[in-house]
């Protein structure tokens, strides 16, 4: 990925900048998000919300987060769901467990923050943005909804008996399928011994 620092720092990249056919979507941009100056790739600049990768993030995770930030634009369009900005970490080389959850919803500044790259942690913080924020039953049930709709085959598998985890999504699994989900097995970060490629 090239680096191209904006014009002007601090301001939107107009239409004709980021028009060039010389960059590709994926070059690098300095942009100020959040009061700090960032490197982030043209595409997440179309983007409905704003993104914010963490501040020790590295540019290598970019191909990595890149599928799961445009299913979550798709998802806010379909879903009419407003999310004003969404915090991304990396953590290459992790030897051990990452020191916060997974993902989670912050409803009173309508931001999401995500450690893992994958399609169903997501749609489980969707799910909270969907309903009241807990793991309840209304939140089970947008879950469940959300994963039949955006995942198939093994990942949507995968989900709904990860889904099973919690109490209210034990009974929306049994509601749905009409027997219990298998035992759920705790599954380790996809952080861990990862190498940047």
């Amino acid at each position: 990925m090239g680096v191209v620092k904006s014009a002007a720092a601090g301001c939107a990249l107009s239409n004709y900048d980021l028009a060039m056919p010389a960059r590709s979507e994926n070059t690098l941009i300095e942009l100020k998000i959040a009061g700090r100056y960032r490197l982030v790739p043209i595409w997440t600049t179309k983007l409905k919300f704003e993104v914010r990768p963490s501040p020790s993030f590295d540019k290598r995770a970019w191909k990595l987060w890149k599928p799961i930030l445009l299913l979550l634009d798709e998802v806010c369009k379909k879903e009419k769901l407003k999310v004003d900005w969404v915090r991304i970490h990396s953590h290459f080389n992790l030897k051990g467990d990452i020191p916060h959850a997974m993902g989670w919803w912050d409803h009173e500044q309508r931001a999401m923050f995500l450690c893992h790259f994958d399609k169903e942690t997501l749609l489980h913080e969707v799910g909270h943005a969907l309903s009241s924020g807990y793991h309840g039953d209304p939140w089970a049930k947008a879950t469940a909804r959300l994963y039949q709709k955006y995942l198939s085959g093994k990942e949507l598998s995968a989900a709904m008996i990860h889904l099973g985890h919690y109490l209210a999504g034990r009974r929306v699994y049994k509601k749905i399928y009409g027997e219990r989900p298998p035992k759920y097995q705790e599954r380790p970060s996809m952080w861990l011994n990862r190498k940047p490629s």
